[in-house]
């Protein structure tokens, strides 16, 4: 209960913690904004006074700042009250819990905050003996238990003390199974003998009228369970499955129920005969799957089964999905089935390279031979099917690839890495890419009053574009390296060397991958076929593009590899954009401008990032858009993104190098532009600047102008060409305005090249 309690004292720690964190960054940046005129005096609800109606005129712009920050204290001291309140509650929460004692239920909530394992017998050393010695866990208990608890799942024994208290253990000896899964410490001997006994027992059981385990769940319907105590069963059922599974902890896929293994080992056709009991026996498999998926998805999220199980759970659910979709059947079963079998990331791996990791054990649902072949189908499978969760439990096969690349671990980063490199090898053959691009489903679009023809895996399946999405940022190096690319001796640096590579995709170790130009093409035209997922990539070369700018413009003479690679990372996101934006315009003939739709969407994402992140002058601008390409690989698809669109228009995107050029020129103290630049400059602060939401149109206020931008883009391109860059002695004509148009092709012609 102190650990409890500490978990508790930790919790309303961290919540102060950072909302005080939270004030003092927020007032900071308010404190910049406040104009110089009052600069250093205290603001307060009278001083100064409001000069008229609207925002702009610095006494306006301090009320409006005092106005925020009051609002700021409110929300703030609101929260504080309900984070308080909760450590109260808590308080009195564990002190009852102390009063009562060690009742069944509060060693339960003891055992589901993941504190107790076996050492629950501190507390009743009397009443828990029998575990702790394990003198109990035997074959003729494990038969008596699973008989007992048949009839409370039955509705033949009402619920009792006796109920709570064998289900009690039962979460014990599963408890300690996911322990040891997690912390890769060993697992009794007695506990997996005792699961094994156990479900053998249930099994055999007469009652559930030759359903074996399978049957346990529609026993379970009725009013004699309530909802709560139906699912906790299940998932203590569920977990000691996983764990009987698991050849980590002494099981095996042999030593599941008959029962269960029935339905991962896929249905029976073999006595059938052409044209009869087809549907039948399909129908009686994905009934008793559905029972299964009951027992598995009310699992600990955290539980994995052994990777033989996950393995060929995975293998089966793809050839069941071929018969899904012939009869029309729903999907939901197989999707819960499949979340649960990507739990396990070797198995995720088997499925991705046709072998587990070293050192795994379990048998594999295929010869050496077949590997490729089945690999292939059971992506192609899982991929291709349209998923009614739009592919959420399809992208666990690559979900955990991100945190295994970023591991500590360098054989986790192998894995990972190998995983990746795999995945992209089978989904970028010839053959599987006209499978992807074109599945044959349709995709109606009800809010742009459009269907979708014959769509690609990921406009079927975004969350499985998404996962994607995760990737490619994940291994932005990867994607914008410049090998395999042609490039001209001129727009090589000093120390590259300008060699034209014909490479093979290949893993080094170390975690570095080397990946041919058109493998990281088609990966990236797989992305954008999910509008999200495109609008992803597109902010995310935005603050990429804007990063090797501020660099590049603010160095002489300019390293020309950073814009480079920034050129390749951007030419592949907009090639494969301009590609799937073709496929759309010719299905819809032309009815639907789907890149124009990805830029306002990607424009939302950026001013949703630059709204967080202040920005404070060109000394910080490569910072500032680092952390905003970080911002947007962590966005959970694009609920980050506000609709902003108003005041951020899609031409903010272009003719970056320009600004930066311009802010590095007056930074160097050499030139100051003239008035038809003012539009762009930061009102506050006089200096040109990077964030559009500073930006004034002519007639006041904050709304885009995009004739004044072109101006003032117009007049900047001018000036600079009668001017010399600070510490050079040639004319910017021949040196900033040529690094313009190396900085915008940097990787355009060379890929360009490759296509």
């Amino acid at each position: 209960m102190i650990e409890l309690w500490a978990q508790y004292v930790e919790d309303f720690k961290e919540e102060r913690s950072s909302q005080m964190s939270e004030w003092w960054e927020f007032l900071r940046t308010k404190r910049a904004e406040i104009p110089d005129k009052y600069q250093g005096q205290t603001i307060t609800a009278t001083y100064p006074e409001r000069e008229g109606l609207g925002w702009f005129g610095d006494e306006n712009k301090c009320r409006s700042i005092y106005d925020e920050v009051a609002a700021k204290v409110e929300d703030l001291k609101e929260r504080e009250r309900t984070n308080y309140q909760k450590f109260e509650d808590n308080a009195d929460d564990i002190g009852e819990k102390l009063r009562q004692g060690p009742t069944k239920e509060n060693v339960q909530a003891l055992i589901d905050a993941g504190i107790n394992s076996w050492a629950f017998y501190n507390l009743d050393p009397n009443h828990y003996t029998m575990l702790v010695d394990r003198g109990e866990l035997t074959e003729e208990n494990a038969e008596e238990w699973a008989e007992e608890l048949e009839g409370y799942w039955s509705g033949n024994q009402p619920i009792d003390s006796r109920y709570h208290e064998l289900m009690l253990m039962m979460s014990m000896i599963t408890s300690n199974a996911m322990q040891a899964q997690q912390g890769g410490t060993g697992y009794g001997n007695e506990e997996m003998d005792f699961l094994r006994a156990f479900y053998d027992a249930l099994e055999e059981d007469p009652s559930l009228e030759h359903m074996g385990v399978i049957g346990i769940p529609a026993k379970m319907d009725g009013d004699h369970l309530t909802d709560e105590e139906r699912e906790h069963a299940l998932g203590v059922l569920g977990d000691g499955l996983l764990a009987l599974s698991d050849e980590r902890l002494g099981g095996g896929y042999e030593d599941l129920p008959a029962s269960v293994r029935s339905i991962v080992d896929g249905p029976d056709f073999s006595g059938v005969r052409s044209g009869g009991g087809y549907s039948h026996i399909h129908t009686d498999w994905m009934e008793r799957a559905g029972y299964l998926d009951d027992l598995l998805s009310n699992s600990h999220e955290d539980f994995e089964g052994g990777a033989e199980f996950s393995t060929r759970m995975m293998d089966t659910i793809s050839t069941s999905l071929i018969r899904i979709d012939a009869l029309g059947n729903s999907d939901g079963s197989m999707s819960g089935l499949l979340d649960v079998a990507t739990r396990n990331e070797d198995a995720n791996y088997a499925v991705l390279t046709g072998e587990y990791p070293e050192g795994v054990e379990g048998d594999l649902p295929w010869t050496e031979e077949t590997a490729d072949n089945v690999t292939d189908r059971i992506i192609g499978q899982l991929y291709t099917h349209e998923w009614g969760d739009d592919g959420e439990a399809a992208r666990g096969l690559t979900e955990w690839i991100e945190e295994f690349q970023n591991s500590d671990d360098p054989d986790k980063v192998d894995q990972g890495s190998e995983a990746f490199l795999a995945l992209l090898e089978t989904i970028t053959d010839p053959e599987m890419h006209e499978r992807l691009n074109e599945t044959g489903h349709s995709v109606e679009d009800e809010e742009k009053d459009v269907t979708w023809e014959n769509v690609s895996f990921t406009h079927l399946n975004p969350e499985i574009a998404d996962s994607f999405a995760d990737l490619f940022l994940n291994n932005i190096e990867v994607m914008e390296n410049s090998v395999g690319f042609n490039f001209d001796e001129d727009a090589v640096g000093e120390n590259d060397d300008p060699s034209i590579y014909d490479v093979d995709d290949e893993y080094l170790g170390d975690g570095k991958l080397i990946l041919d130009p058109m493998t990281r093409l088609v990966f990236a035209e797989y992305i954008v076929g999910s509008e999200d997922a495109a609008a992803r990539l597109e902010a995310a070369s935005f603050f990429r593009t804007e990063e090797a700018a501020s660099t590049y413009f603010n160095e002489y003479p300019p390293d020309v590899s950073e814009a480079r690679d920034s050129g390749i990372f951007d030419a592949l996101i907009d090639k494969a954009i301009e590609k799937e934006h073709q496929n759309r315009f010719d299905a819809t003939n032309g009815a639907i401008d789907y890149k124009n739709q990805v830029t306002n969407n990607a424009t939302d994402m950026v001013a949703a990032v630059f709204n967080e992140i202040p920005v404070p002058g060109i000394s910080t601008a490569s910072e500032i858009m680092k952390q905003g390409f970080k911002e947007v690989m962590s966005m959970d698809h694009i609920d980050a993104a506000r609709d902003t669109s108003s005041d951020f228009s899609p031409i903010a995107l272009d003719n970056r190098a320009t600004l930066h050029a311009a802010i590095a020129v007056e930074n160097s103290g050499e030139h100051t532009f003239g008035e038809d630049v003012d539009f762009l400059r930061d009102p506050d602060t006089g200096e040109i600047s990077l964030d559009p939401h500073h930006w004034i149109s002519e007639g006041g206020g904050t709304s885009f102008d995009s004739d004044a931008y072109q101006d003032a883009l117009d007049s900047i391109y001018s000036e600079l060409r009668d001017m010399k860059w600070p510490g050079a002695e040639n004319e910017l004509g021949s040196s900033v305005i040529s690094d313009f148009s190396r900085f915008s092709s940097a990787g355009r012609e060379a890929l360009d090249s490759r296509t």
